[in-house]
């Protein structure tokens, strides 16, 4: 059915009619917090200022040397030369030569040091710093819009009051978020604030990307970073008389160079959220004990401290959240205090229920997004939640096309997609403020309920859908799948309150009341619901045991077992407490196990370059092709052209090397002004996803770097298209566990389970009939369906371990005194 833009049209009876239910968001109760929402006054504060008027310092934003630290960082070839752009529109370079450039940035931070004042967590700034000082843990609950992921840090760096406390010096603090997204531009945010470029007092670690320096002092990371990094080891030497911490430790990083550790936006308790906790929570005990055994050694006169002058320091954690179960990690940490509950700048919100269910959400929110609009009395921007980075393209590109219908003289729509995998240019759009005439309606993943704050919203349109990662256990085999499923009521309400950040606001929830109340209180934690093979092997690493790890929610002995089971199918584990040479081979790159195999495969096969290429196009999103409902003819034949015989991996490469090849050709010719128009027209032309390729060119760059750092020369390649049998083979090293045989009625039968699985539709390989398969994911509608498919030799599964012997064994000895 068309959209039209008249709100008649809009307003027909096949559009879900409406009831209204208005709330403000404070309603909500959250049991056992103290509430505060207090404005220290000047003279009250002067005390615990650091300068002599009694006023909170900015950063100096004197020039500073860049370095590199552990983990992914930019080469040296691009860091100096990329641009990065801030939340607030400023941009900087790598290198800060420019003395205008500190003095623009000087008066921007003082310009926004006055908005800083008016956040509710600067206003309560004295009793969180001293609550954060006076334990080892900290929960913080902070409404939406009230600074606590930008204030915090910036408080806890410069405050007398956090300053006093480490003896005049500002300690050094780590904050993590669960997505790369909002840790950039937190970043950027913050650096803004500070006055500085980002790299040099503020900085930021991501997966394969990471801007940062020695004089970092604020580091953002994502929750991903910074297990890799308590999995890398680093030296630490102790007296003997605290020896006996030692074996409780080892393998274990300490992380000495942060005293802070901030876990923000805990609520989404992602994976690494629950083994981020559980670890930071052992470390914060090791620290304090051998912080007590050198006092201890200092007071009888045996010894100095090993660690330099400073010696150990204990770590403080701080949790934070706008929505969790306060009580859950108060028990967990043992904190024995309340939660500090933070109130946000919150304006009512109301609330509107569809009255019966609706069937195809992408249009019922393009429709509604459209009445709202021609209202010429609503003002603000529209906010739309979608599941997925498919549905977000798909009602973008409906509501421009019925953007450019809209009248003359009457306001234009602005329509901004927004989900992990954009490239950071498109993801900074939103940001900007919109040309004249115009509002902007910005259609989001939940990357947008908590994660990014978006300024000028007023309206939001919930479908009420998200997509994650669910891993489903099966005696006849395993699954992981990422899928659309309905939100909690936690999610609900944080969706709403998005809409009440600047003005009175208004939610139109595309679902019913009776399937709200029927939603549940809290997601799920992941833990509970994905493959757990990458953090096991990371645990196992640290030197600690999975079976009898301390979780927040446990994942069940199945989970962990089955975890086991394929880190020994990748050769990563010796015994269940040792991870042999080839593991922690696999823990250097920030790739999932399977996925760190394959690469390594690689270097033996000769076919490192190829398989570099396939990984980054598989972690840039994978999908290289663009669905087109209404061009799916043009659209097949315009695919023809880069179709390999082998399937879809070596398809997705052939692609990407014409992009690369076009990229070089248009950069070499001086006369082209319009490299980017050219290749995002080739990419439309011939029905390519231009960000996959995109992305996939970045990780590739730091993929390549990384694997040079270990001293393997990626570019020696030995295989050709002709013969693809290496990269077949490295691929079977990864994906061994999904894999299948052609059956008698042309579907497969996995070799590792007795599932029975298609190909899907969008594989190359879909009229094909080929005698095995291996694939990178399945998906479950009417059936269970391949994705990603690449056709191999069968008898190459001899070459796998656990083929070996009886062709098919997978029963893998874990211990039965560990399960």
């Amino acid at each position: 059915m068309a959209l039209t833009p008249s709100s008649t049209n809009l307003e027909s009876s096949d559009h879900p009619r409406i009831n209204g239910q208005a709330f403000t968001a404070s309603q909500k109760p959250i049991p056992k917090i103290s509430n505060f929402h207090e404005n220290d006054s000047d003279q009250d504060d002067a005390e615990y200022n650091d300068d002599e008027n009694g006023q909170e310092r900015l950063p100096s934003t004197r020039n500073k040397k860049r370095a590199k630290l552990n983990g992914v960082s930019e080469s040296s070839s691009t860091s100096k030369k990329r641009k990065l752009s801030t939340t607030n529109g400023i941009s900087g370079s790598g290198s800060n030569k420019n003395a205008g450039g500190v003095e623009s940035r000087r008066k921007e931070a003082e310009r926004l040091f006055e908005k800083r004042k008016e956040l509710p967590f600067y206003q309560g700034r004295k009793q969180i710093l001293e609550e954060i000082m006076n334990n080892d843990t900290t929960i913080i609950l902070g409404e939406t819009g009230c600074g606590k992921s930008t204030q915090l840090p910036q408080l806890l760096r410069s405050h007398a009051i956090s300053t006093s406390h480490y003896k005049g010096k500002s300690p050094r603090i780590a904050i993590t978020q669960p997505r790369r997204l909002p840790a950039i531009a937190l970043a950027n945010r913050v650096a803004a604030e500070t006055g500085c470029l980002v790299g040099e007092e503020v900085g930021y670690s991501v997966r394969f990307e990471e801007m940062v320096s020695r004089d970092t002092g604020v580091r953002y990371c994502t929750e991903g970073v910074l297990m890799r990094e308590l999995a890398n080891p680093t030296p630490y030497t102790e007296s003997s008389s605290s020896s006996s911490s030692s074996s409780s430790h080892q393998g274990l990083n300490l992380l000495l160079k942060y005293d802070i550790i901030i876990i923000d936006e805990a609520h989404e308790r992602t994976l690494n959220t629950d083994f981020l906790c559980g670890t930071l929570k052992k470390v914060q005990k090791i620290r304090k004990d051998l912080v007590a055994a050198q006092t201890q050694t200092q007071q009888n006169g045996k010894g100095k401290e090993k660690t330099g002058s400073a010696g150990v320091r204990e770590l403080k954690l701080v949790i934070m959240s706008a929505t969790l179960d306060p009580g859950k990690f108060q028990r967990f940490f043992e904190t024995g205090r309340d939660a500090l509950m933070v109130k946000g700048r919150m304006y009512d919100v109301s609330t509107q229920h569809a009255l019966n269910p609706v069937e195809d959400f992408i249009e019922a929110a393009a429709r509604q997004v459209m009445i709202v609009h021609s209202n010429k009395e609503n003002e603000g921007d529209i906010l739309v939640f979608m599941p997925g980075s498919d549905e977000i393209e798909n009602c973008v590109e409906l509501l421009r096309r019925v953007g450019k219908q809209l009248p003359d003289g009457q306001t234009k729509i602005q329509v901004l997609p927004l989900y992990a995998a954009l490239p950071p240019t498109a993801q900074s759009k939103i940001f900007s403020p919109p040309p004249s005439n115009t509002r902007r309606v910005i259609v989001a993943t939940n990357i947008a309920e908590t994660s990014m704050t978006i300024p000028g919203v007023s309206f939001v349109v919930d479908t009420g859908f998200k997509k994650e990662k669910e891993y489903i256990f099966r005696q006849s085999g395993s699954i992981e799948q990422l899928r659309k499923k309905g939100i909690s009521q936690a999610a609900a309400w944080q969706r709403t309150g998005r809409a009440g950040r600047e003005r009175n606001g208004h939610c139109y929830r595309l679902f019913t009341k009776e399937l709200f109340d029927k939603m549940p209180e809290f997601d799920i934690p992941e833990i509970q619901r994905c493959n757990l093979s990458s953090a096991v092997l990371q645990l196992i690493a640290m030197g600690q045991n999975p079976f009898e790890f301390e979780y927040i929610d446990n994942p069940g002995r199945d989970a962990i077992a089955a975890a086991f089971q394929s880190l020994a199918g990748l050769e990563a584990l010796e015994s269940p407490t040792k991870v042999t040479n080839l593991g922690l081979d696999m823990l250097k790159y920030p790739l999932d196990p399977p996925h760190a195999r394959i690469l390594i495969a690689s270097f033996a096969n000769g076919c490192a370059s190829e398989i570099i290429d396939i990984l980054s196009i598989i972690n840039a999103g994978g999908t290289v092709f663009v669905d087109r409902p209404n061009d799916r003819e043009e659209a097949s034949n315009s695919k023809m052209k880069f179709i390999h015989r082998d399937g879809d991996h070596m398809t997705s490469l052939a692609v990407f090397k014409d992009f690369l090849t076009l990229k070089t050709s248009l950069a070499k010719d001086k006369s082209s002004k319009n490299t980017g128009i050219s290749l995002i027209g080739w990419c439309k032309d011939n029905y390519v996803n231009h960000k996959t390729l995109v992305q996939a060119i970045k990780i590739r760059e730091q993929l390549r770097e990384l694997v040079k750092r270990n001293g393997i020369d990626w570019e020696v390649s030995t295989c050709n298209t002709s013969d693809s049998a290496p990269i077949m083979k490295s691929l079977l090293h990864g994906l061994f566990m999904n894999t299948a045989v052609i059956q008698a009625d042309g579907s497969y039968k996995q070799t590792t389970g007795s599932l029975t699985v298609k190909i899907h539709p969008s594989s190359v390989l879909m009229s094909k009939k080929v005698p095995a398969i291996l694939y990178d994911e399945l998906t479950i509608t009417s059936a269970f369906y391949a994705r990603n498919v690449s056709t191999f030799e069968q008898h190459w599964l001899t070459e796998i371990p656990i083929f070996a012997k009886a062709g098919k064994s997978v029963a893998v000895p874990v211990g039965k005194g560990h399960l």
